[in-house]
């Protein structure tokens, strides 16, 4: 009888063994999923924390490409009128504080981007930068590459995103982000550029070969772009560029690509700020994509944490139910077979 009981305990505290080794497989395949789970959050949270930033350094990036514009045009003095420059320094300057202000709100962007940040401009070198021109100390080139440094760090926030970023989900808005701003810096550049030339009506040897070099980038970037976009996105890129590829703003730029110079500074730069402002409406678009993307992907992720959580407690109280049995059956039993041995009938 004794080997039977024996026997009989020996097969279920094998199976007991076995579930115990399946559910503890499976225990650690989920504790793993969590863990993954949470560092995937962490890396997704370091770009929510800095994506605030986008949309007020866009701003501000676009509004300081404006006043270069005018001021480099404004530095000749062939300039048939004075343009609104000091409203132009208004909006700047409104634009400068609404970054400052969300910067003072987002204690997190401080936080996860300090090295970006460390890198902006001060507004004092804006301040110093307005007055040389105030001054005649500068001359178009040195007005142009003077923005164009207080530009580069503000242009670099999408760059630093993507290399930030280790969320396949989110690789190609960036980097479509990260085309476009490159495209609309090079035409911020081309319509200073030709704003100063048809001021002047001429343009130097060198000047031109880097005018020529500029607007292929902007071309091969604005190409960047439209592959990396959605289908809605690619749709009003095209409109855009049917808007533009006939009409007075394709005929100034073919005419300053065959080096004819006498065109209507004013009116290029009129054509150029309002084709400018239509891409900047798409990268407003497609940041608000990407803040809507990531915020998406946040929720799913706290919805598979939960899910887990609940695997993993169930897990641990099945895992916990089986040591219990295994224990009741190594210990449980041997009184039992301790009794029948000493019984008169055995």
């Amino acid at each position: 009888m004794t080997q039977m009981i024996d026997a009989q305990r020996s097969s279920q505290r094998w199976i007991f063994w076995l579930l115990l080794i399946i559910a503890a497989i499976y225990l650690a395949l989920t504790l793993n999923w969590v863990l993954n789970n949470q560092q995937q959050r962490h890396k997704l949270q370091t770009t929510l924390h800095a994506l605030p930033l986008l949309l007020p350094v866009q701003q501000l990036t676009q509004q300081l490409q404006t006043e270069r514009g005018m001021l480099a045009g404004f530095s000749t003095q062939q300039l048939p009128s004075r343009p609104p420059i000091e409203l132009q320094q208004l909006q700047t300057d409104a634009a400068w504080r609404d970054l400052e202000l969300i910067l003072a709100d987002h204690q997190t962007i401080s936080e996860t981007a300090q090295d970006y940040l460390t890198t902006l401009p001060k507004k004092t070198q804006l301040l110093l930068l307005r007055q040389q021109i105030s001054d005649q100390q500068l001359n178009n080139s040195e007005v142009k590459r003077g923005y164009s440094e207080l530009l580069r760090p503000l242009l670099d926030l999408a760059d630093y995103l993507q290399q930030k970023n280790e969320l396949t989900g989110l690789t190609t808005p960036l980097a479509a982000i990260v085309a476009l701003t490159e495209a609309l810096e090079r035409a911020g550049q081309e319509r200073a550029t030709l704003h100063v030339a048809f001021a002047e009506q001429q343009m130097s040897a060198s000047r031109y070969q880097s005018y020529v070099i500029l607007v292929n980038e902007q071309m091969d970037y604005l190409q960047q772009f439209a592959a990396l976009s959605s289908p809605v996105l690619q749709q009003q890129w095209r409109q855009v560029q049917s808007q533009f590829e006939n009409g007075s703003f394709i005929e100034l730029r073919e005419q300053a690509l065959a080096q004819d110079f006498d065109g209507d500074a004013t009116l290029w730069f009129t054509l150029a700020s309002t084709r400018m402002d239509k891409i900047y409406q798409l990268r407003f678009e497609l940041c608000q994509q990407l803040l809507q993307q990531a915020h998406q992907m946040d929720q799913q992720l706290e919805q598979v944490f939960q899910q887990l959580l609940v695997q993993l407690q169930w897990l641990l109280l099945i895992f916990l139910l089986l040591i219990w049995r295994i224990y009741r059956l190594h210990y449980a039993v041997r009184p039992l077979l301790k009794q029948i041995r000493h019984s008169p009938q055995f």
